[in-house]
C-alpha cells in the first residue's frame, strides 16, 4: 500500500488562541509593572490558574475518559448505538482537551458492530492520526480487519506488514496477512510461512484452520512441502472435509 501524501497547505493563517493569551499577559505585566500590589495579585492568580490546569484538569479528563469508556461499553453490549452516539456528542470536555483518539476509536467499534464498514474505517483512521504509540498497533489491526472485510486487500496487506515490521510475532497480523496473500494467489510460500508461524500462537480451533490454509498455500504453489503441512494440519485436528479439499488441490 502506498502511503498517502500529506495534504498541501492552502495558504490560510490559523488562529492560535494561546499566542493571543501570551500577548495579553505581556501587556498586563507591562501595565502593572509600577503597581506592586496589583502585579503580585495578578502573578498569584496566574500561578493558581496554571496549577489548577496542571493538576485538576488532568484528573477531570482521566475521570471523564473512564466514565465515557465504561458507559460506551454498556451501550455496545446492549447494541444501543443511538445512545452511544448521543453519549459521544455530550463529551465536550473529552473532545476539547482529552486524548483525541478515544472517542473516534469507540465510535469505530460501534460502526463495525452494526456493519457500517465505511464509518468504522473513517473513525479508525481519525483515531490512528491521534493515537499514542502504545495504542497504534491495536487500532491498525482493527482498521486492517475492516479493510480486509470489504476486499481492500492491498490496503490491509500494507497495514499488516507495517505492524509486523514492529511486532514480528503479532499473531493476528501473521494469520491475516497469510490469508490475504492466499486470497490474492501471490507469494504463496510466504503465505504458508506466515500461516505456519501464526498457528502456534493461536487458540486450538484457529490453529487447525491456519495449518490447513498453510498446506493449501503450498499445494496451490506446487510446493511438495504441502504434504508435511497437510499432516501437521491433520494432527492439529483439522476438519476432514478441509483436508480432502487440500488433497484435491495438491493432486492437480
Amino acid at each position: 500500500m502506498r502511503p498517502e501524501p500529506p495534504p498541501s497547505g492552502d495558504g490560510s493563517v490559523q488562529f492560535q488562541p494561546r499566542w493571543l493569551l501570551l500577548l495579553l499577559s505581556i501587556v498586563v505585566l507591562v501595565l502593572l509593572r509600577n503597581d506592586r500590589l496589583a502585579l503580585s495579585l495578578y502573578v498569584g492568580t496566574v500561578a493558581l490558574g496554571s496549577l489548577s490546569w496542571l493538576v485538576v484538569v488532568p484528573r477531570r479528563l482521566a475521570f471523564a475518559e473512564r466514565r465515557f469508556q465504561r458507559e460506551a461499553l454498556r451501550c455496545l453490549a446492549k447494541g444501543d448505538f443511538a445512545l452511544l452516539d448521543a453519549l459521544a456528542g455530550r463529551e465536550w470536555l473529552l473532545r476539547r482537551f482529552g486524548r483525541k483518539h478515544v472517542i473516534p476509536d469507540t465510535l469505530a467499534l460501534a460502526a463495525a458492530a452494526r456493519g457500517d464498514h465505511e464509518g468504522a474505517r473513517r473513525s479508525w483512521r481519525e483515531a490512528l492520526d491521534h493515537a499514542p504509540p502504545e495504542e497504534r498497533v491495536r487500532i491498525e489491526l482493527n482498521l486492517a480487519g475492516e479493510e480486509m472485510a470489504v476486499g481492500q486487500l492491498d490496503a490491509a496487506e500494507g497495514r499488516y506488514r507495517s505492524v509486523l515490521a514492529r511486532r514480528p510475532d503479532q499473531s493476528l497480523a501473521l494469520g491475516n496477512l497469510g490469508r490475504i496473500l492466499l486470497r490474492k494467489g501471490e507469494e504463496l510460500r510466504e503465505a504458508a510461512a506466515l500461516l505456519a508461524r501464526a498457528a502456534p500462537l493461536a487458540d486450538p480451533g484457529e490453529a487447525a484452520e491456519l495449518r490447513v490454509l498453510a498446506a493449501e498455500a503450498l499445494a496451490r504453489g506446487g510446493d511438495p512441502g504441502w504434504r508435511a503441512a497437510w499432516e501437521a494440519a491433520r494432527e492439529a485436528g483439522a476438519e476432514p472435509t478441509e483436508l480432502e479439499r487440500v488433497t484435491r488441490i495438491g493432486a492437480r
